[in-house]
């Protein structure tokens, strides 16, 4: 089979968005945040990946509210300064690429407040920057984590709240696409 007859080559319109292959870059986390905000990082990672050739770009795991970020250094989008700074980002990656954008929106619950990978994956102490979490129940994530705190309807219609706020800021920032996760 020719790179030419491949579906994986050929168009493909989502709705009202046109994309010229049906390759997409998964959300990758990249723990390399401050307060939920992007920075230089974020910039060479999201531009080399728009420069890839595939049609559609996911940015990586974004939290709609501080705690529901699985490490203290993942993507947010629930203050003026994180959408300022990803505007910034965005900014430099339309300058070089038309490559449809989307970003995953999400709350990562009871599996919040987590060390990056190289630094255990363990859950990280309220000394050391962790935050008590929240989940539908107060069963812990992995044996030996802390328990996370029962939602309740407030909890839920918060949470709620803050993926509708997530998605405003998403949908001001231009991203043609949007996951909520």
């Amino acid at each position: 089979m020719s790179k030419n007859s491949s579906p994986l080559f050929q168009p493909i319109k989502l709705r009202s968005l046109d994309i010229p292959n049906r390759i997409v870059v998964e959300p990758m986390c990249q723990y390399s945040a401050i307060d939920g905000s992007a920075n230089e990082w974020h910039r060479i990672h999201l531009g080399s990946m728009c420069l890839s050739g595939a049609g559609i770009v996911m940015v990586e795991a974004t939290a709609c509210e501080a705690r529901g970020r699985i490490t203290p250094n993942c993507l947010g989008l629930y203050s003026d300064e994180n959408e300022r700074c990803l505007a910034e980002i965005l900014r430099t990656v339309r300058e070089v690429s038309n490559v449809a954008l989307g970003i995953q929106i999400g709350h990562a619950g009871r599996k919040a407040s987590i060390a990056r990978p190289w630094e255990g994956r363990g859950p990280v102490a309220h000394e050391k920057g962790g935050w008590a979490t929240i989940g539908p129940s107060p069963i812990p994530f992995a044996p030996d984590w802390p328990a996370p705190q029962e939602m309740s309807d407030a909890d839920l219609e918060t949470v709620k709240q803050a993926h509708i706020q997530a998605t405003e800021r998403a949908k001001r920032l231009g991203f043609d696409l949007i996951e909520l996760h």
